[in-house]
């Protein structure tokens, strides 16, 4: 028998925002975890909803938490690090692209 899983996820465009209370429901964490990852920060505290690129990186951060065990801290230096990568990366694209039109 062939075990089938269902994966469900919600659409969003740039221009989407969500509360506070929405993240703690779709992350299941509470409104105390997600003050702290505001003061640790994680993400702006400018209005008691986020957009949608910000919503994607407190997923992140809840994932790194509670997969692998990673402490706050932790949490905030991985993105960091992971959007340094992602930079680092698009700007060896650009170098790339223009060593091959040199």
């Amino acid at each position: 028998m062939v075990d089938k899983t269902i994966i469900a996820g919600v659409l969003m465009d740039e221009n989407t925002t969500i509360s506070f209370v929405e993240i703690c429901q779709k992350c299941n964490i509470s409104e105390e975890m997600l003050q702290d990852m505001m003061e640790h920060g994680l993400f702006p505290s400018h209005s008691m909803s986020v957009d949608q690129r910000t919503f994607v990186r407190i997923q992140s951060a809840c994932r790194l938490q509670q997969d692998l065990g990673i402490n706050l801290p932790g949490v905030v230096l991985v993105m960091e690090l992971l959007e340094e990568l992602e930079h680092a990366r698009d700007e060896l694209k650009i170098l790339q692209h223009h060593v091959r039109d040199a």
